[in-house]
């Protein structure tokens, strides 16, 4: 089993949140016990503007606060840039964010753990590690 870190999408983190985890559940739980769970700026973003009110905010404010945080350099966006051009030259499209997340998580040498079809398609394209 590798020890590396696993950044989480947040349509993992989502599904975990809403108690609607299943599978991702017991995963999780692991790779918080192992601190081994990250996040960016991207993710951060998407889970903290989908609070439903203040307490929700602070209480998800905090958890992330204690997560392995990945910053957004140059690299990762002039990552995204030219991967999001290759694929749409093959007649693909990713979302930005999911572009950005990708190749994050490319930069960084980190598994990515999902539940959005647009990393399967660019993990198919690229070296981007899917954690199972």
């Amino acid at each position: 089993m590798s020890e590396r870190l696993v950044l989480v999408d947040s349509s993992v983190w989502i599904t975990h949140l809403l108690g609607r985890g299943g599978t991702y559940a017991h995963t999780i739980r692991d790779l918080l016990l192992g601190n081994r769970v990250a996040i960016n700026a991207v993710i951060r973003l998407e889970l903290l503007t989908g609070a439903r009110d203040e307490t929700q905010y602070a209480e998800l404010e905090g958890t992330l606060d204690g997560l392995h945080f990945l910053e957004l350099t140059a690299a990762v966006w002039r990552r995204a840039e030219r991967l999001r051009f290759q694929l749409r030259r093959q007649g693909a499209m990713v979302p930005l964010p999911d572009a950005v997340i990708a190749c994050c998580a490319l930069i960084y040498n980190c598994e990515l753990l999902h539940a959005d079809r647009h990393f399967d398609r660019i993990a198919h394209a690229t070296a981007l590690k899917i954690h199972r």
